[in-house]
């Protein structure tokens, strides 16, 4: 619910220390022209839009509202003072008061400048009007006190004016705390400003009634402070999750807060966050730490060790996470970072950081690495090789599209196991990561805009498969740094130019079967040439540019100038070429990876084990025979899985001639790493009896 107080009110609870800013808020950033027109904008009654404050449910570090000078250049300021509040703390202060304890979330530019303003740290004047400036004839006819603040407003300004009456803002807020008598006003305030001392000496300057007006303008603007509806606010209860949305969800002036940024104020006394990523960016300037994956990796290693239910997500990130975890973990995952970039750069899975198709991927291959012992030199061949499928399929059955958490987990728990040499025990994972979405080369033509984990894998697997791109314009190995761009091989121009409006090639023109990744191509204009044309102007500097484009897969015939008007017929190749590819790493790749990396799960042939199945989400229970086959539901023992399957259903209301596949149907929990599974992962116990 929107309410609204007073400028005093904000001021005062400001210097109390009840509205404060959490330590990640942008700096203040106005310049004293902001200020001027905001209190321009109040006094005319213009709103100024709302602000938002919001009362934490957890710890949190704060910084003080700016009250230092403004910025002076080659001058160095002062650091703003933090504190670090407990939720116990802010609990103790709202028993205090409701109003003890708030965190100022929007608005935090006009509450600064209101507070630098009265404080006197901004100079800030009023300007009163002489009567030679009033052009309306009903103001003109008013007594000067009758006259309300926008009819004596001149203008605000940073220095008071030589020939008008001059109110100092933080003047008039000193006398509202300290109920000065009228001869210290006039002594210390009037006298001094720039409009009395030009005057003082004038015989014909009457300084008794500048004075009554004087006071009658501070007056007003003590009222303007003390009126209660002059500022709109919001106060919201915030739990975590709230109050990560709203920072993830709002975007003052294009800054856009998400919730790393909030838990670096959440840690900010015990672990410096935001120093150890500059650190980092500092030490390693070629890599870009994307620091939510360091988290979330972080994350995955303390919920292992405190052996609940692993988790990554926000929630318990900015729950359950401490100065102390990042304390211990930071320095590690941070090197295991920096060298899981320089394996899949230096084994070509990669061109660079810009291109990767997936960086949450990057998660699972640090808990790998750091399970195999911290260097990927002690990888196994077999491991390796599981590696090799387990990246270039991940990629092409987009695996970690849409919400990825559950794969991260899944993928780092499963590479653990490989890199202690343990067999994956749940076959539905080996299935689900061989689902590529490119089965043929028809399928290439599909893929165009370049955010598809697809289209960026494309180019990837043929840089992994010639070992390496190199560039167009040297034949130089392309470097981890290389500022690169997805050319189109036929331009753009040339394709709209040459081949009519309703022909096909209109359509291919962004396909990635027409792109290569080469940096930008030196100072040649290509624009509606050919591509033997544009090819023929590198080749002069490039002698070798043959071996270059080979790097791409691009025939080296495109040089003699064969495929300049069979455009669909060099895609077509091009596809032929890239799906052989793809099916070498992926499609060829399944049996043997499922032969030697899964193992049925091992259980106690001589026990029962718990089974489920769900129907209509009506979740059914039963009891399963690993040895037998045999299941026993609600009392009554069924010889097969099916039958017992379609007993279920009926009870859950499907008709009575039904039929279905219990061994698809009921499931249970792979306690090797706590996944369901359907009960055939069991057939062979059962069929060896």
């Amino acid at each position: 619910m929107e309410n609204t107080q007073s400028i005093r009110k904000l001021v005062e609870d400001i210097e109390n220390g009840f509205s404060v800013l959490p330590e990640f808020q942008r700096d203040f950033v106005w310049e004293l022209g902001k200020t001027l027109d905001l209190f321009d904008s109040l006094v005319k009654d213009i709103f100024i839009g709302a602000i938002i404050y919001g009362i934490p449910s957890f710890d949190i570090t704060v910084r003080e509202i700016d009250s230092r000078p403004r910025k002076v250049k080659g001058k160095k300021r002062k650091s703003l003072e933090t504190t670090n509040y407990l939720k116990e703390d802010i609990e103790a202060k709202q028993k205090i008061s409701n109003d003890a304890f708030k965190l100022i979330l929007d608005g935090q530019q006009r509450v600064t400048s209101l507070y630098r303003a009265l404080s006197g740290i901004d100079e800030i004047w009023f300007i009163v009007k002489n009567d030679e400036d009033i052009t309306s004839d009903e103001v003109q006819k008013k007594k000067f006190e009758d006259r309300i603040l926008e009819e004596l407003l001149y203008a605000f300004d940073d220095s008071s004016d030589a020939q008008r009456i001059s109110v100092k803002l933080s003047h008039v807020w000193d006398q509202v705390k300290k109920n000065y008598r009228e001869s210290i006003i006039e002594k210390d305030f009037f006298h001094p400003t720039r409009y009395y001392t030009n005057y003082e000496d004038d015989p014909g300057f009457n300084s008794n009634d500048a004075f009554e007006k004087y006071l009658t303008v501070t007056d007003k603007l003590k009222d303007l402070f003390k009126a209660e509806k002059l500022l709109s606010f919001y106060l919201l209860d915030m739990s975590m999750d709230k109050f990560v949305l709203f920072f993830e969800r709002s975007n003052s002036r294009g800054v856009q807060l998400n919730f790393i940024d909030i838990l670096t104020a959440k840690l900010y006394i015990g672990f410096n966050l935001k120093q150890h990523i500059n650190d980092f960016k500092s030490a390693y300037p070629k890599y870009k730490l994307n620091e939510e994956i360091i988290v979330r990796t972080i994350a995955y290693l303390v919920s292992n060790e405190q052996k609940g239910s692993t988790e990554i997500n926000r929630s318990f990130i900015l729950t359950k996470l401490t100065a102390e975890n990042f304390e211990k973990h930071w320095g590690s995952i941070t090197n295991y970072y920096k060298l899981v970039l320089d394996f899949l750069y230096q084994n070509h899975y990669i061109i660079s950081q810009s291109w990767i198709p997936y960086e949450n991927m990057l998660i699972p291959l640090m808990i790998f690495l750091r399970e195999i012992g911290g260097d990927f030199h002690l990888m196994t061949q077999e491991q390796q090789k599981f590696i090799r499928y387990w990246y270039w399929a991940s990629i092409f059955s987009q695996r970690y599209t849409g919400s990825s958490n559950e794969k991260i987990i899944l993928d780092a728990t499963t590479l653990s196991k490989i890199a202690h040499n343990n067999k994956i025990t749940t076959r539905t994972y080996l299935n689900k990561l061989a689902k590529s979405q490119v089965t043929n080369e028809e399928d290439l033509f599909s893929y165009n805009k370049k955010a598809s984990s697809v289209y960026k894998g494309v180019l990837n697997i043929i840089n992994f498969h010639n070992k390496g791109f190199l560039d167009w314009n040297n034949t130089n190995k392309l470097s981890f740094n290389s500022q690169l761009e997805d050319h189109h091989i036929f331009p753009k121009d040339y394709i709209k130019k040459n081949y009519a409006p309703e022909d096909d090639a209109q359509d291919q023109i962004d396909l990635v079967l027409n792109r290569a990744l080469v940096p930008k191509l030196l100072n040649i204009k290509i624009g509606n040439k050919k591509p033997s044309e544009y090819l023929s102007k590198i080749k002069e500097k490039n002698t070798n540019l043959k071996a270059s484009l080979q790097s791409h897969l691009i025939d080296k015939e495109i040089l003699t100038g064969s495929y300049d008007k069979n455009f669909n017929f060099f895609l077509s190749l091009r596809a032929e070429a890239i799906f052989k590819v793809i099916k070498q790493e992926i499609l060829d790749k399944k049996e043997e990876i499922q032969k030697e990396f899964y193992s049925i799960p091992q259980v106690d042939s001589t026990k029962e084990i718990a089974i489920f199945g769900s129907y209509y989400k009506k979740r059914i229970e039963a009891r399963f025979n690993t040895k037998t086959g045999s299941v026993f539901y609600n009392g009554k023992l069924y010889e097969t899985p099916s039958s017992a399957a379609n007993q279920a259903k009926i009870d859950c209301g499907a008709h009575s001639g039904i039929t279905s596949s219990g061994w698809t149907f009921w499931k249970f929990i792979n306690e090797n790493d706590n996944t369901e599974e359907q009960i055939d992962v069991l057939r062979k116990i059962s069929e060896a009896y």
